[in-house]
């Protein structure tokens, strides 16, 4: 029998650390790695030496099926086990890694963007609501989900508790810009109740949160307050009177879209407040406006106003403009709110 090193060596120790050809094993223990140490040590290695070193088939077999697969080893038949050369064994090993780890790579993203799509997915099935049990409640969840932002927060200003807590601050806190996530500013329009403009400094708060960014427009009677931030969340609170829950947080895409159409159809009927309000139309803008509110046609307004019909028409279009009126019937319901006709 050919001289072969102790298998007590190979597998039954951990090679020598300070040996530099095995100072990339030190740490390595599994049957595999010891049963290879061995074998690049054997002149003509076999699986009968390797057992007659006292290794088990059920832990010999599985390890050199590992080092075969890996390429570090060759079975042959009868038993004779060929190792190529370690130095390009396990270069090419090593090459076989790296292209496993760069296509790991390369999905993770599209891998993190259909998980993290189930997980909307979910939410969305689940419905979750947040229920939020007291004003300071209230005040959390809604500057949490601002705080996350992408885009624009819009929101309802009904005289709820939060609403007057909000005007009562500082008026520096007014002239702040909504700053969403990553820092970045964010767009806000806010629809408030006229009973809000007669507050004591309303106006100069008002005018502070316009200096901060905020598109304003007001309406009467606005039931509760909303807050939703891009399409994802929405805040609801309601008067705050009496005892026990004063609103509810909640992001499935139906309360959100629900929350929206709210908004926009306040939105629309609403008032412009500040800059985006505009005085009383002068006296040609009026008539044209009591005609087209009336369904004249823009060529008989034209007639009676001596204007050209060019004229009319862009006059026409900027009144709708200004009372966000997609038809004339939107518009004449519009100018009749605010008090134009």
């Amino acid at each position: 029998m050919p001289d072969i090193p102790d298998m007590a060596v190979a597998v039954g120790r951990e090679p020598d650390a300070d040996t530099p050809a095995f100072a990339w094993l030190e740490s390595a223990n599994d049957d595999s790695t010891r049963v290879y140490l061995s074998v690049i040590r054997m002149p003509r290695a076999t699986r009968e030496l390797l057992l007659a070193q006292g290794l088990p088939a059920s832990r010999l077999d599985p390890a050199l099926q590992m080092l075969a697969e890996h390429g570090l080893v060759v079975l042959r038949a009868g038993g004779a086990i060929e190792v190529p050369p370690p130095l390009t064994a396990l270069n090419q090993h090593a090459l076989s890694l790296e292209r496993r780890a760069g296509a790991a790579r390369a999905a993770a993203d599209g891998l993190s963007r259909i998980y993290n799509a189930s997980r909307v997915v979910d939410d969305d099935e689940r419905g979750p609501l947040e229920i939020l049990t007291d004003l300071e409640h209230v005040g959390r969840a809604t500057n949490e989900a601002v705080a996350l932002a992408e885009s624009g927060v819009r929101c309802l200003r009904g005289m709820t508790a939060r609403t007057l807590e909000l005007m009562a601050s500082p008026l520096p806190s007014h002239r702040e810009p909504t700053i969403g996530a990553g820092g970045r500013r964010v767009d806000m329009f806010t629809v408030w109740d006229t009973q809000v403009l007669e507050m004591p400094g309303a106006l100069t708060a008002l005018s502070a949160r316009r200096d901060g960014g905020e598109v304003q427009r007001s309406i009467s009677n606005l039931p509760l307050s909303v807050v939703i931030v891009d399409d994802a969340t929405c805040v609801v609170e309601w008067s705050g009177e009496g005892r026990g829950p004063q609103g509810m947080k909640g992001h499935a895409r139906g309360a959100v879209a629900a929350g929206l159409k709210v908004f926009e159809r306040f939105w629309q009927l609403g008032t412009p407040i500040g800059d985006d309000a505009e005085g009383e139309l002068d006296g040609r803008d009026a008539q044209v406006l009591r005609l087209m509110a009336a369904g004249v046609t823009d060529a008989a307004i034209a007639r009676q106003t001596d204007f050209s019909q060019r004229t009319v028409e862009r006059r026409v279009r900027h009144l709708m403009e200004r009372l966000d009126a997609q038809t004339r019937f939107q518009a004449g319901v519009q100018a009749a709110h605010r008090g134009w006709l």
